[in-house]
């Protein structure tokens, strides 16, 4: 580009010397596209993002508030939560297990549990198959071993 310039210098000065300057200086529109326009419409378009998810958290939170639904504690995922945070010696599932009594009384029949058990295992199944994920996962041996129960209970049924 810096040769053809130099090269329509010599029939038009002016018309080399401009097509010189745009072969050794940088585009505008190109810094312009690059700093300008480009990151603003990048980081306008994550505000857009970012919004709308929140709106639509927002919607969904009111729309749960207003309607007729039951809220209970599922006791098999809550003895999941608490084995998965505590230590061995400060609750072992097999051997102090808190189910409270087991049941969810709002729900007509049982069915709760046994898709419970089938979820947890569905999750769960191919991080215990793979010793390498268990730290990753945060499992220690009371986690397996009560993973291990679940999953032979689930397996006989």
């Amino acid at each position: 580009m810096l040769l053809v310039g130099g090269l329509a210098a010599i029939a038009n000065p002016a018309i080399g010397a401009a097509i010189a300057a745009k072969a050794v200086l940088p585009s505008f529109t190109g810094l312009f596209n690059k700093y300008g326009i480009r990151a603003s419409g990048d980081k306008l378009s994550q505000y857009q993002l970012e919004k709308a998810v929140k709106e639509a958290q927002n919607s969904i939170i009111q729309e749960f508030e207003a309607s007729n639904t039951v809220q209970v504690i599922n006791p098999i995922l809550q003895e999941l939560a608490l084995t998965l945070r505590t230590t061995e010696a400060e609750h072992d599932p097999l051997t102090s297990f808190n189910l409270a009594d087991g049941s969810i009384p709002e729900l007509a029949n049982d069915t709760w549990r046994e898709l419970t058990e089938a979820a947890i295992c569905h999750v769960y199944k191919e991080v215990y198959d793979d010793s390498s994920l268990h730290k990753q996962a945060h499992l220690d041996a009371k986690d397996l071993r009560w993973l291990k129960l679940l999953f032979d209970v689930n397996e006989a049924k």
